[in-house]
């Protein structure tokens, strides 16, 4: 369920994720989206410039024709987050044009919402122990929204409950039991092995360069999440 309104059909666009195993890129040519996966966590650095190369030539656009490139900040592999900002920070400077970043627990709920339909969707990524990075997203106006803040936390101590139906989506959710338990819910489903999409990417991209939500590329950085504790109860 991609919404290609939510995108600037006049603009050429390179979207690049490397917070997980695998090398996600995403290319927007006017109204045209081509996209690249590749499992590549050991390769990334040796991988991601020729894949890029590969992707714009293949689709007949040089690096100069871009008008700016999204990153996904993170969550994530702390070495994969560092590939993709050093990436983003060498094409964005030497072209001279702007970079969006997106965290990466929102392009997961936007993949879920691509895939299933469902407007309410609670992301968790495996941290480390029983911790997990956790995001909670309602989809308004086919854009994931985060409802809490985006934080790590232990399975076990979750500090807020939710109701209603909600999806479950990435690798943390391996505590389905815990995180239910904490969370006061069962979950309508659950998908562990969720792959972020690049047109996620460049769909929440572009409404983030919509909005102003755009840097310049020597400012942009990883997105480590901290503990950050909140109370509320989170609902529809």
């Amino acid at each position: 369920m991609v919404h290609v309104s939510t995108l600037v059909k006049s603009v050429n666009v390179l979207a690049i994720d490397t917070s997980s195993t695998s090398c996600i890129l995403g290319l927007q040519v006017g109204g045209n989206v081509f996209t690249d996966i590749r499992a590549s966590e050991r390769s990334h650095s040796r991988d991601i410039l020729p894949a890029i190369s590969s992707l714009l030539e293949v689709n007949g656009l040089t690096f100069e024709q871009l008008d700016y490139i999204i990153f996904g900040e993170g969550p994530g592999s702390f070495t994969g987050l560092r590939i993709a900002v050093g990436v983003v920070q060498g094409l964005g400077y030497g072209l001279e044009i702007p970079v969006v970043p997106v965290c990466s627990l929102a392009c997961l709920a936007q993949s879920s919402y691509q895939k299933y339909g469902n407007e309410y969707n609670v992301v968790a990524l495996h941290a480390r122990k029983e911790e997990v990075y956790l995001g909670v997203y309602k989809i308004e106006k086919h854009i994931a929204k985060p409802i809490t803040t985006e934080k790590v936390l232990d399975v076990n101590r979750i500090d807020f409950e939710l109701t209603g139906d909600w999806i479950g989506v990435g690798d943390g959710w391996m505590f389905r039991e815990q995180l239910e338990k904490s969370l006061n819910i069962d979950m309508l489903g659950i998908d562990i092995n969720i792959q972020l999409q690049p047109t996620a990417l460049l769909t929440l991209g572009a409404a983030s360069f919509k909005k102003g939500d755009f840097i310049d590329a020597l400012s942009a950085r990883p997105k480590y999440l901290r503990e950050n504790i909140s109370s509320k109860d989170v609902k529809k």
